[in-house]
């Protein structure tokens, strides 16, 4: 059998106590706790609050068939074109999925070298590169899409001199 000092004993009793209290504690809280999300859920609204959630609930289901489950995406045309001392120099397109995302751009800050990007990476500034197209780099500046293009030279050809 185990002597314990009368200090020991008392010390251990306290603490089953203390322990004691605490569970109890913890029981009639979570029963008062459960009263109340009882009485939340089963007591009966008023004719007009139930009415304007039901009306709510049945414009937002009727509204469901014409949103477009993803979003829609921007018109070829409608993304605006980027006033920033950005050059797109050229543009690597690998098609291995549906966002191309092995993709690299060359674009020159400035009149500065060009430096090799891909989609993901930040130019500087708060601005993100945010999709590679065949013919333009598609820019995310402070949350607003913006559209970088490849410029295309036009190619003249002169009549050949005779010999």
């Amino acid at each position: 059998m185990i002597t314990l000092s009368i200090n020991k004993q008392y010390a251990l009793l306290s603490a089953c106590m203390t322990l004691g209290m605490l569970i109890g504690f913890t029981f009639f809280y979570s029963l008062w706790q459960w009263h109340n999300d009882w009485t939340i859920t089963h007591t009966k609204l008023s004719g007009a609050i139930s009415q304007i959630f039901k009306d709510n609930t049945t414009n937002i289901t009727n509204a469901l068939p014409n949103t477009h489950l993803f979003g829609q995406a921007l018109a070829s045309g409608s993304v605006p074109i980027s006033n920033l001392q950005l050059r797109v120099t050229g543009i690597v397109m690998i098609e291995n999925g549906e966002n191309h995302p092995d993709s690299k751009a060359y674009i020159s800050m400035a009149g500065q070298i060009s430096k090799i990007y891909q989609r993901g990476d930040k130019i500087g500034y708060g601005v993100k590169i945010y999709d590679i197209t065949k013919d333009a780099v598609i820019l995310e500046n402070d949350n607003h899409i913006e559209k970088l293009p490849l410029p295309r030279e036009k190619l003249t050809f002169k009549a050949r001199e005779p010999l």
